[in-house]
């Protein structure tokens, strides 16, 4: 009786392993030529959930987000990347939270302090003291993080030339990862470069709930 019941949950737990591969998708790029490469991921369950993670440069598990719980989702999933200009901070960010990498000292710190938002540029600043029925009038044609990619964009790399930010002004823009829109779950995964789409607006401000 009691090898059917550890033969019973085993199966149980094999199962849920399965199942958990089977519905989660993943993209990676490499994060320009420094030796890292950045995956991000999506899983679906009981809810959906998303986490990106580094790998090369002599880490054996590089610094990763937890697995953060998407608000309505799968609707409001993806990661927005940039970098500073001195090439020594990334940045990534989910809206839910904001994570900075140094590489000097290889350490990537997760925050829910606005003081940890990177400097705006001017047009940031007006959007930020702005209402937010008054953004669309500021910067018409803007793109959200928070938004599907089309099945015809495809996936690219983040370019040898990063274009300058146009909402923090000592960053620059390397892309974004986003589901492919689709009719259930299990989408694909892909990385839009700067070429492909204009930059998502204020996608590193934080509103951790």
């Amino acid at each position: 009786m009691r090898r059917l019941v550890l033969t019973s949950l085993a199966v149980v737990v094999a199962s849920y392993v399965a199942w958990g591969l089977l519905m989660t998708r993943s993209k990676s790029v490499r994060l320009e030529n420094n030796g890292l490469s950045l995956s991000f991921a999506i899983s679906w369950g009981l809810g959906t959930d998303e986490k990106f993670r580094l790998t090369g440069d002599g880490y054996l598990f590089g610094p990763s987000s937890e697995w953060l719980s998407i608000w309505k989702r799968p609707y409001n999933s993806g990661l927005s990347v940039y970098r500073s200009k001195e090439k020594n901070t990334y940045y990534f960010g989910t809206v839910y939270r904001l994570f900075v990498l140094d590489r000097s000292s290889g350490a990537m710190k997760s925050s829910c302090d606005p003081a940890d938002i990177p400097q705006h540029s001017e047009l940031g600043k007006r959007l930020a003291q702005s209402a937010i029925i008054d953004r669309d009038k500021i910067d018409p044609g803007f793109t959200h993080l928070f938004r599907y990619v089309e099945r015809d964009q495809r996936s690219g790399a983040i370019p040898a030339t990063p274009p300058v930010s146009r909402y923090y002004s000592e960053l620059k823009y390397l892309g974004r990862f986003g589901l492919v829109r689709s009719s259930g779950r299990g989408s694909e995964i892909r990385f839009v470069a700067p070429d492909q789409e204009n930059e998502p607006r204020l996608s590193l401000d934080i509103h951790c709930g």
